[in-house]
Order: C-alpha cells, then sequence, then structure tokens
C-alpha cells in the first residue's frame, strides 16, 4: 500500500503517483456520498419488512453512521477544499 502526504502545495505525494489534494478531497467526497447513498437505501429496504422495533434500531444506527463520520469528513473536505463543498451544506 502506498504511503500519503501532503506538501505545501496540496500535492499528495504517494510512492506510487501524485495526486493533488482536490482531487483526492474529491474522489474521498464521492465514496461518502456512495457509502450515504448505500445506508439510504438499505433503511429504504427494510422499512415495512423489518419488526417496528428493529427498524427504529437499525434507523439509528445508520443516523450516527451518517451524522457522525460522514458529516465530520464533509466539513473538513468543505473547509479545505471550498469549491468541493456539496450543495446541500451551501444551504445550511
Amino acid at each position: 500500500m502506498a504511503s500519503l502526504a501532503c506538501d505545501k502545495a496540496g500535492e499528495v505525494a504517494s510512492t506510487e503517483s501524485k495526486v493533488t489534494r482536490k482531487d483526492a478531497y474529491e474522489k474521498l467526497l464521492r465514496l461518502c456520498e456512495r457509502h450515504g447513498a448505500e445506508l439510504d437505501g438499505f433503511v429504504s429496504d427494510i422499512q415495512g419488512h423489518a419488526a417496528k422495533e428493529d427498524f427504529d434500531k437499525l434507523r439509528r444506527i445508520v443516523g450516527k453512521i451518517m451524522g457522525h463520520g460522514r458529516y465530520e469528513a464533509f466539513e473538513t473536505i468543505a473547509r479545505d477544499v471550498p469549491e468541493l463543498t456539496p450543495n446541500w451544506m451551501k444551504r445550511a
């Protein structure tokens, strides 16, 4: 696995190749968005099929996953590379 580090110009150095900070953050942003969509889909898929108590518990778990780690990732990306700020964050 290649190691990564940012230089002062915002380029991420790797033993395999170089990628800009913006490119790396954009890739992470897209990954977070895909995972969020998958988690939303999971909740939709089980709604109406799982017992209410189980559904409520699973929905809370998904909410914690999406709220804690993902939102902090979006905040960091938006702060470090403002042009990558998701539209839903611009409305807030």
